[in-house]
């Protein structure tokens, strides 16, 4: 088992070396919330800013874990109006994750794709692992830590 874990951890090293050819992460952060009722409950918002070197028949971002959870994800740039996941070298492309606590789910409450599958989550050190396909090939990067924002809070 240890032998496996040198081997992962080594590959996730050597490919956050090989993805600065392929995209550079520009900004990780965090925000938590609250809502003031009770059945909107309470999260983090995470946001992923990254400036490509490829385009995206090249390369697409689908997971995201923090900590035990995974959240499949799609990017978008700001300013456009579609989720699209279509970018070119040199775009800015985001990603946003609500990682959301209801403590009664309302029935229309979507809860974006969040799985939590301990037994399915690689090891990792940093705060969070992204996962994305290049030329049809599967990678990691770690994200050491997530800045944090001021938190908010609704009425």
């Amino acid at each position: 088992m240890k032998l496996i874990s040198i081997i992962f951890i080594s590959t996730i090293l050597f490919q956050s070396f090989l993805c600065k050819d392929q995209f550079e992460i520009i900004s990780a952060t965090g925000q938590d919330w609250k809502g003031g009722q009770k059945q909107t409950g309470y999260g983090t918002n995470y946001e992923i800013n990254i400036l490509t070197k490829t385009n995206s028949g090249h390369l697409v971002f689908d997971k995201l874990w923090i900590g035990k959870k995974y959240f499949e994800i799609s990017c978008f740039q700001k300013g456009k109006k579609m989720k699209n996941n279509t970018f070119g070298p040199g775009d800015t492309v985001t990603i946003q994750v609500n990682d959301r606590t209801v403590p009664e789910p309302l029935p229309f409450i979507d809860k974006q794709k969040v799985l939590s599958i301990e037994n399915d989550t690689p090891d990792y050190k940093g705060e969070a692992l992204l996962s994305y396909m290049y030329k049809e090939k599967r990678h990691y990067i770690e994200i050491e830590e997530f800045t944090r924002l001021e938190a908010q809070y609704y009425p």
